[in-house]
């Protein structure tokens, strides 16, 4: 059974198809708000699954191999559409 931090950080990794979905949605008014909120919950979480992890010693193998890649799959998909963006207005 998984632990809370590896919970939070499936959460994670699970809430980065939202936001891609809201980055690239232009025609509804408050998807920027939206994907940015989603961004910034994704990165509460990413520091209250270390926290927890941290305090209550819950370290895993799943959690040190998971959590990097979760961080990564968020920034990179952010990076991209940002890249993307300010390409098309050349």
């Amino acid at each position: 059974m998984m632990n809370t931090p590896n919970k939070i950080t499936c959460f994670r990794i699970i809430l980065v198809p939202f936001l891609v979905f809201f980055l690239l949605k232009n025609d509804w008014k408050y998807s920027p708000l939206i994907a940015l909120s989603i961004f910034i919950l994704a990165s509460v979480s990413d520091f209250l699954d270390g926290y927890i992890a941290r305090k209550n010693d819950l370290i895993t193998n799943l959690g040190i191999f998971l959590d990097p890649i979760a961080d990564k799959i968020l920034v990179i998909s952010t990076m991209v559409w940002v890249l993307s963006v300010s390409g098309s207005s050349r």
